[in-house]
């Protein structure tokens, strides 16, 4: 793999996110496009590249705050027998530069002059609650990465409890988190605007896969995928982390090093 190559890899993986070998899924593979190689050629570069490649390529990626991970038939279900799996994620212990920007997020959710503040937090509120469908309905903790088959949804189903987390907003009254209070001004087909865009978002970014269109009986069902499955079990581990420990009554790492630091700082006096 030559440098022209490995650019056209990285691209590659920048616009879909993952490349599979043989896709179980029933999913075709991407053929080349104008300016872009096939996801044929892509696994095939990959697989073929030697260990000095493979170390530039991963320098390649850190240099962005991205990591390449590989996964094997029998890692997870839904990688086919002689397959390999190509995810790319953020590398959380990398900072990403300031090229990756939000701005297609806020520019999607947008429906009139909402702040990017406001619309961060709509983004927040639907993430939360796309969650709760794929994970806490199931009973399913974010590291049950093989469990991500099971998990579907549909856009009712969302939109649903887009308007229960409303309703309970709006009965809290005075007592609702100033934050949220921009979230009550909602009208008409706004909240179903809102949860489509928010839904494209997903599948744009490889996170979300189509089980059944529109078109057909019964509706859309969306189904999560195996690299949005791997990017929420790390954000539950990197990001998440946190809230955990104050759900939990404990400290987070850093209260508990503020403390050391004070208690040395008193033993010292």
């Amino acid at each position: 793999m030559n440098m022209t190559e490995m650019g056209e890899v990285v691209a590659y993986l920048l616009r879909y996110r993952c490349a599979e070998r043989q896709p179980a899924s029933g999913r075709k593979r991407r053929a080349a496009r104008e300016g872009q190689l096939s996801e044929r050629d892509v696994c095939a570069l990959i697989d073929d590249a030697g260990d000095a490649e493979r170390e530039a390529l991963r320098d390649f990626l850190a240099g962005q705050g991205l990591r390449l991970r590989v996964l094997e038939a029998g890692d997870y279900p839904g990688i086919a027998p002689g397959s390999r799996y190509y995810a790319l994620l953020p590398d959380p212990e990398l900072e990403q530069p300031p090229l990756y920007t939000r701005e297609p997020v806020f520019e999607a959710l947008k429906l009139r002059q909402e702040s990017r503040g406001e619309l961060a937090q709509w983004y927040l509120q639907l993430w939360l609650l796309m969650h709760t469908l794929l994970y806490t309905r199931y009973n399913r903790a974010l590291s049950d990465v093989s469990r991500y088959q099971e998990a579907t949804f549909t856009a009712a189903e969302l939109v649903e409890l887009l308007r229960d987390q409303l309703e309970t907003l709006r009965g809290l009254g005075d007592s609702a988190p100033e934050a949220n209070l921009s979230l009550l001004d909602e009208r008409g087909e706004d909240i179903s605007r809102r949860v489509r865009a928010f839904i494209d978002l997903q599948v744009r970014a490889g996170l979300l896969e189509a089980l059944r269109e529109p078109g057909d009986e019964g509706g859309e069902v969306w189904q999560q995928s195996l690299l949005g499955a791997l990017e929420s079990e790390q954000i539950g581990i990197h990001q998440l982390g946190h809230l955990q420990a104050l759900a939990e009554g404990r400290a987070a790492p850093c209260e508990d090093a503020e403390r050391e630091a004070a208690a040395a700082e008193e033993g010292r006096a």
